[in-house]
């Protein structure tokens, strides 16, 4: 290809920057393309941690970063779901873990025959049938050689932000991508496109395509693009207590009347993130509060501000921006770095085969815009779900509006346990049904094809499972001996 792209140029700080520039010179390199990191130095903010979904061990393959670097660099612990507390009031919980939500029987999904039974009167909550919250809450995981259950479980990391990112710089070094300092560094857009980055010891850097994730490069071609979504919180305090021992396998999302905190366990401590609103929580009494919730000493930080706002059209022109520079991820969910992979892997995925036209602009954006739709999806149901009556933060989220697609998941699962499948989705079926389940939304109905199988047998299969979710439960290794073993 006589006009290929050559040079790249990844303009940017922290993770978001570091991940980019070593997926793309992984992914080029060995075709000739060359790849600068102009280095912004801006950092993960103190007391920064990250959920990443399952799929990022995947994508970690790409970049080369194996399970032992990443636990002795960034203090990772294994993610095998998250719970949700206090969300329907009082003192309930549900796990939303990352495994199949009880096995299918009689060619139809589990949740069907779990609806049937419910409405006869089955008290067994639809997590209880799932391998991989069942070995959360029991402190197992990894896989088995012969299963009982036949259960998918998947694991996940939590990360220390500061420290993945060193590992990502580490890494980018030792694949031999340039580094630079962007400080003090100028833009220089020309006719719809960037044409170069002045560097402030005199250096010209122009390339043939600009990954953004800081956010300048593309507020220069395109400075009214961001667009303002609604958001539930405008402030977050970050903060770190001791670590738990022994470590949980998930983390924990505790809903406050003002918002939600979030517990996230690292090897070496345990992150805090507390969002509120300010019209119902002053920052003088948020971290009386932050306490109050978390019933643990804490050091915190200071409140910031919450800002939420997207790019409908990340890529414009030769820049395409991503991470923070494409808008601010969902709050909740691992949304954040779960977006960042989506957007470098379609990145790749869609790369510019003629530098001057860059026909995959377009298809791009679509793509990015409907992910983000649904992944923002999928956050929101929390909230729209929320059963906390008479509190103003909480009565204001479960009345904000959803999408079209979002209204049409929740109104058919809840007649009858089935999903309405978009264009874009982010997350399995399974994924959907534990959630709803766990917020209390029960379906009405259920496929009639259930009624084939006899009640008798059918709590024969219901038992048989339970059982044979213990005994998978049993036969797994601790998370201790599970992060011995990546370790080595």
């Amino acid at each position: 290809m006589t006009n290929a792209v050559q040079r790249v140029a990844v303009y940017g700080g922290g993770v978001a920057a570091a991940m980019a520039a070593l997926a793309v010179s992984r992914a080029f390199a060995r075709l000739g393309t060359d790849v600068v990191w102009i280095d912004t130095g801006k950092e993960p903010a103190p007391h920064a941690a990250l959920v990443a979904p399952p799929d990022l061990a995947t994508f970690h393959r790409l970049l080369g970063i194996d399970e032992a670097a990443l636990i002795a660099g960034s203090a990772a612990t294994i993610n095998m779901g998250q719970q949700f507390a206090r969300w329907s009031g009082g003192d309930g919980a549900f796990l939303h873990a990352y495994g199949d939500a009880g096995s299918a029987f009689a060619s139809l999904p589990f949740v069907q025959h779990w609806t049937r039974a419910r409405q006869a009167g089955l008290g067994v909550a639809l997590e209880d049938f799932c391998l991989a919250a069942a070995a959360a809450k029991q402190g197992r995981t990894g896989s088995l050689r012969e299963s009982a259950t036949q259960q998918a479980v998947k694991q996940g990391w939590y990360l220390d932000a500061a420290g993945y990112a060193r590992l990502l710089r580490a890494a980018c070094e030792r694949a031999d991508i340039r580094i630079v300092s962007g400080a003090g560094a100028v833009v220089h857009p020309n006719g719809g496109r960037l044409d170069r980055i002045d560097l402030s010891g005199g250096e010209q850097l122009d390339a043939d395509l600009f990954i953004d994730a800081d956010g300048a490069l593309i507020a220069a071609l395109d400075p009214d693009g961001a667009a303002a979504r609604p958001g539930f919180c405008d402030r977050l305090i970050r903060g770190s207590a001791p670590a738990f021992d022994p470590l949980p396998l998930y983390g924990r999302v505790v809903a406050h009347s003002a918002g939600w905190l979030a517990m996230v366990p690292l090897a070496d401590r345990t992150a805090i993130e507390f969002a509120y609103d300010s019209r119902l929580l002053s920052d003088a009494d948020a971290s009386g509060a932050l306490a109050a919730t978390i019933g643990r000493a804490v050091d915190a930080g200071s409140p910031v501000a919450l800002e939420a706002a997207a790019r409908p059209r990340p890529w414009v022109g030769n820049v395409v921006a991503l991470g923070p520079a494409a808008g601010d991820a969902p709050p909740l969910d691992g949304g954040e770095l779960l977006l960042l992979q989506l957007a470098i892997a379609q990145l790749v995925l869609l790369w510019p085969i003629d530098r001057a036209t860059m026909p995959e602009a377009n298809i791009y954006n679509e793509e990015i815009a409907g992910t983000w739709a649904r992944v923002t999806d999928f956050t929101a149901q929390h909230f729209r779900l929320n059963a906390r009556i008479g509190e103003p933060f909480w009565d204001a989220a479960r009345a904000a509006p959803v999408s079209p697609e979002l209204a049409s998941k929740i109104d058919l699962f809840a007649a009858r346990g089935m999903f309405a499948h978009f264009n874009h989705e982010a997350h399995v079926e399974d994924s959907w049904a534990l959630v709803m389940a766990g917020h209390g939304v029960i379906p009405r109905s259920f496929d009639p094809q259930a009624l084939l199988v006899e009640d008798r047998a059918l709590m024969a299969e219901f038992q048989r499972q339970l059982r044979a979710v213990a005994s998978d439960v049993h036969a797994m290794e601790t998370h201790a001996e599970a992060l011995r073993r990546m370790r080595g």
